[in-house]
């Protein structure tokens, strides 16, 4: 398997943030056929609220966390995906940019 993790801190609050990941969570399944769940209310390993939006397709697989400063993304490739590593997580980034605004 091959991890890529991208992390990034915002001032958007939690319900602007959830904002940003439902977007994120549409595109996922409308553009790349990613089969999703959405968490909301967890508390993390810091005690902090954060919602959890797993993924995952043939190939792929991984979640976003959600919290009022910071999104987390996490994604695990197949074999066959892992070839591909740096474009997808410039396209992710690129993504997770534009949507942050």
């Amino acid at each position: 398997m091959t991890d890529i993790l991208i992390q990034r801190s915002h001032n958007l609050g939690l319900e602007k943030a959830r904002a940003v990941a439902a977007q994120w969570h549409s595109e996922a399944e409308s553009d790349w056929g990613m089969d999703c769940t959405y968490v909301a209310n967890e508390t993390n390993a810091e005690g902090d609220v954060q919602d959890r939006l797993n993924f995952e397709r043939a190939g792929a697989s991984g979640y976003l966390c959600v919290s009022a400063t910071q999104l987390t993304m996490k994604l695990e490739l197949g074999f066959l995906m892992a070839s591909f590593k740096d474009k997808i997580e410039e396209k992710i980034t690129s993504n997770l940019d534009k949507l942050l605004g």
